[in-house]
């Protein structure tokens, strides 16, 4: 993983081209400390599959992020693949206080406010997502909720904060700033030209 501190986060823009996803992981993983397959249509036997082709392609198991994945013990079949990623929707299925989950398994869940960032570590997270912050494609016509909200997140819980939504490299000084421990990012990647270009970018200004 790269040395930097700073965790850097690309997550697949859910329109289900496995082979494009695939190239474009493939090209810039090395800049990356995650690569997400956040693909809600797929079952859960195709996200794993897609996990296998990064997995093809020369990508680290540890750097493979499978989001949604509910049935944590399907991994147990999967034993490369121990990065999960939930959104809310996931976690208010799970009863009582703490998230089911093994020493191996590195869990994130997706917040977007104080309470929900607070009962996310209270049951066991290992990081947090947290946005949108900036103006954001993938959040067309929703305000932002900025960069004082992440700032407040960021201190009210002692696991990592990953920031989301807009993040690109002219901001990442800002997020870190507001105390983040990393950032996440979709069109950046995926929408780019040069998608390669655009990661080694990131990197370069996460580490300035």
């Amino acid at each position: 993983m790269n040395s930097s501190s700073f965790e850097l986060h690309a997550v697949s823009p859910g329109v289900g081209d496995e082979q494009r996803f695939v190239k474009i992981a493939a090209d810039t993983w090395p800049w990356l400390d995650y690569i997400h397959i956040r693909e809600n249509h797929l079952t859960t036997e195709q996200k794993i599959q897609w996990a296998y082709s990064l997995l093809y392609a020369g990508i680290p198991s540890d750097r493979i992020v499978i989001n949604g994945l509910f049935e944590l013990n399907e991994l147990e079949k999967h034993v490369l693949f121990q990065r999960v990623h939930w959104g809310q929707s996931n976690m208010t299925t799970i009863q009582g206080s703490s998230l089911n989950k093994s020493d191996r398994l590195r869990l994130g869940i997706s917040v977007h406010s104080l309470h929900e960032a607070r009962e996310a570590e209270e049951r066991g997270a290992d990081y947090l997502f947290y946005g949108h912050v900036f103006s954001s494609s993938s959040k067309p016509g929703i305000k932002p909720r900025g960069l004082s909200a992440l700032l407040e997140i960021c201190s009210a819980v002692s696991i990592p904060v990953i920031a989301i939504g807009g993040i690109e490299p002219a901001n990442i000084a800002a997020v870190r700033a507001a105390g983040a421990s990393g950032a996440a990012v979709i069109s950046s990647i995926w929408a780019s030209d040069n998608p390669e270009r655009a990661a080694a970018a990131l990197r370069q200004a996460s580490e300035r």
